[in-house]
């Protein structure tokens, strides 16, 4: 919501509004500083779309093949599947959007496997010339939108929690610079023999871990964002993620297919390949294996499986 507010004010360009969702959405604030598009008031920059996640997909890409407005929309990361279509002729059209996907995880909790993603991150990877962002904090959030906005001829999705994140020790310069290439280092150690990779709410879990192994010599990289990482040089690629000398481990609170291409055929790659389940957040992280704890006991069964 911060990140929308500080951007709308700097970009008047920027329109757009929530599937009825403005207060989850955190576009609530954006919708009464602008006010709602309608007959009586030209000028307004919210568009109230209703609970209609695929008209409002498909109003986005007309506006954007329009010109001269970045439209962006807010839903639920778990209809992203009603949207599909309208996603997919956004990126054949070359169409700048923003889709803003909040409650990305089984953290959704309560509401349970109906409203929790499990596939939905790797589905949008699948479309061509579509960026899918997973930001770690306030910070990347900020860099994947900028990045966004400049992307003239790209649809891009950002994946955002519900719940409250570690936030990144890294300056803002270092996180903008990292995020253009789409994964960066942000817990370092030399000669590293353990690589976390992560996105989103994970990146501070991996964190969290790195510190827990201290008999370990661990480097944990944030990969916000795929497609972008993908376009950078070998040299750059294999200076973060090398193919030799090193055990590599994704952490993602999703489906774990698509993570083999990064962490190799003896990686270990932690996630959750089936339906979530009603209950809170933090229950479920436990029952799924997400708290440090697990996670690192996780690693050291795998490391003892390989020796």
């Amino acid at each position: 919501g911060v990140t929308l507010d500080q951007f709308a004010e700097q970009v008047p360009s920027i329109v757009g509004g929530s599937a009825d969702l403005e207060p989850s959405n955190y576009t609530g604030n954006f919708a009464e500083t602008y006010g709602d598009f309608n007959r009586e008031n030209r000028s307004g920059r919210n568009l109230a779309f209703g609970v209609r996640e695929f008209p409002m997909a498909a109003a986005m890409n007309g506006i954007a093949l329009h010109g001269g407005l970045i439209p962006f929309g807010g839903t639920f990361l778990v209809f992203a599947d009603y949207e599909r279509p309208a996603l997919r002729l956004g990126a054949i059209q070359n169409c700048r959007v923003i889709h803003e996907f909040t409650h990305d995880s089984f953290w959704v909790g309560e509401d349970g496997p109906t409203h929790q993603p499990i596939e939905h991150a790797m589905a949008l990877r699948a479309i061509p010339n579509f960026n899918v962002f997973r930001p770690a904090d306030a910070k990347e959030t900020a860099a994947c939108f900028k990045i966004a906005i400049d992307q003239n001829k790209t649809p891009s999705a950002l994946l955002l929690t519900r719940q409250s994140v570690l936030a990144l020790e890294l300056d803002m310069n270092s996180i903008v610079q990292g995020v253009s290439k789409g994964a960066y280092v942000v817990f370092e150690c030399e000669k590293p023999e353990l690589i976390f990779i992560a996105t989103g709410s994970e990146v501070g879990l991996a964190i969290e871990v790195a510190n827990a192994m201290i008999d370990k010599r661990v480097q944990v990289v944030s990969m916000p964002c795929w497609e972008i990482f993908e376009k950078q040089s070998n040299e750059y690629k294999h200076s973060l993620i090398p193919n030799r000398g090193v055990l590599k481990i994704s952490l993602e609170a999703g489906i774990t297919m698509g993570w083999d291409k990064y962490i190799g055929p003896s990686g270990l790659s932690i996630g959750i390949n089936h339906f979530g389940a009603s209950a809170p957040g933090k229950d479920l992280a436990i029952e799924f294996g997400f708290t440090a704890d697990q996670v690192e006991d996780k690693i050291r069964k795998h490391l003892k499986k390989l020796n």
